[in-house]
């Protein structure tokens, strides 16, 4: 409070001179404000100054310096009631925070900064991880995507090679390979284990090793006549031939029992030690399995070589006829069409007396759009007007 007395009663000093009289700024900026004391003061001041004209003596040159000073003491006091008057109507002084205040300030204002901090840390990472998750499902849904791609181009491949011809045939002489393979493995494990049981049969488990072809002496003319079996059968050919026929079912006959009884007669109790029938079992199980290797090779051969002399290939080149290479192609599938009906392998419906599409598809391996063809052209050859020209065409004409 002493620093804004002081401070109006130096502004005061400054709109005052010592003869009384008013700066103009001042008394622009004063106005109608003067109270009564600037009016006291201004006629002390006039008093003043008739007195300093009439007389010249120190006394009164005291009293007129007391005077003067109390007239200036007065124009600082009013000049300070102004200023406080201004500054009781500023609403801003209300705003001035006390010490306690400041404190609990900095202290709401450091709180709400951690706050701010924490929520900042928790939206990084929050954010961070569901980054990592979009990242990882994009990385899952590009595996799957990777996989089904896989997939799709085994199942296009796989469709491939079942609806094109060339590719049955492939597939289909893979198998007439493999199955061959294991026949004849089956085959030649049976002969290993019989030559180990009749070596130790014979001359026991430290004899002559001489003694191991003995039983292959026996088996390998099978192995021959199975081979035999499935290259006929392969050539749709049948053997042995019908006058040599008796001499090779007794010869393979002879040959099956002749290595049975080697392989089971050291446990039979006539020609050697019973044991029990497990052991009967152990020793007659290699002879069966070469009889049923020998009895199965010309079964799948001719089979497998059936199938692949009645299988579809479409023709490429029509050769030196003058018909397309689709009607060649279709007119060759009539014409398997028409054996198979005869040899009773495709069944006719009653309603067309021709043997269905799908019928067809699967007979031949063919696509649809091929066995159609193959249908419409046996409807067309079945109809009365075709049967007409095939009379025609057959009756010779009268010249």
């Amino acid at each position: 409070m002493s620093d804004l007395l002081i401070s109006a009663l130096q502004r005061a000093d400054d709109k005052t001179p010592i003869n009384g009289a008013r700066h103009r700024g001042a008394a622009a900026a004063v106005g109608s404000a003067e109270d009564s004391d600037t009016a006291s003061a201004a006629t002390l001041a006039a008093a003043h100054d008739h007195e300093v004209a009439q007389g010249s003596d120190s006394a009164k040159a005291k009293k007129i310096r007391a005077m003067r000073e109390t007239i200036e003491l007065r124009t600082a006091t009013a000049g300070y009631h102004r200023e406080l008057s201004v500054l009781q109507r500023d609403r801003s002084r209300l705003d001035v925070l006390s010490a306690t205040e400041e404190r609990l300030e900095r202290r709401a204002a450091r709180r709400v900064r951690g706050l701010s901090r924490r929520h900042d840390v928790a939206t990084a990472v929050a954010a961070a991880r569901l980054d990592g998750r979009g990242r990882r499902a994009e990385r899952q849904l590009a595996r799957a995507d990777a996989t089904d791609q896989v997939w799709q181009r085994r199942a296009l491949a796989r469709r491939r090679r079942l609806l094109d011809p060339t590719s049955r045939l492939a597939s289909l002489q893979r198998t007439h390979v493999g199955v061959s393979l294991v026949l004849m493995a089956v085959a030649v494990a049976g002969i290993a284990w019989t030559s180990m049981g009749v070596h130790d049969a014979l001359v026991g488990p430290d004899g002559t090793p001489l003694a191991y072809i003995v039983e292959p002496l026996f088996s390998m003319p099978l192995l021959v006549i199975m081979t035999l079996h499935a290259r006929a059968a392969q050539w749709g050919r049948t053997f042995p031939a019908p006058e040599n026929r008796t001499r090779i079912r007794l010869l393979e006959a002879f040959l099956l029992l002749a290595t049975m009884t080697i392989n089971a007669a050291p446990v039979l109790p006539v020609l050697g030690t019973w044991h029990n029938v497990t052991t009967l079992l152990g020793h007659l199980a290699p002879p069966v399995l070469i009889v049923v290797a020998i009895v199965l090779q010309p079964l799948a051969a001719a089979f497998l070589a059936t199938i692949l002399e009645e299988a579809h290939v479409d023709v490429a080149d029509s050769g030196t006829t003058r018909l397309a290479a689709d009607t060649v192609d279709t007119l060759t599938l009539v014409t398997k069409v028409r054996a198979a009906i005869a040899s009773g392998e495709l069944e006719l419906w009653a309603e067309t007396g021709l043997p269905s599409v799908e019928a067809i598809r699967r007979y031949f391996g063919c696509e649809k759009r091929r066995a159609q063809g193959v249908h419409d052209a046996l409807k067309l050859l079945a109809s009365p007007g075709s049967a007409a020209v095939k009379a025609r065409t057959a009756s010779p004409e009268p010249r």
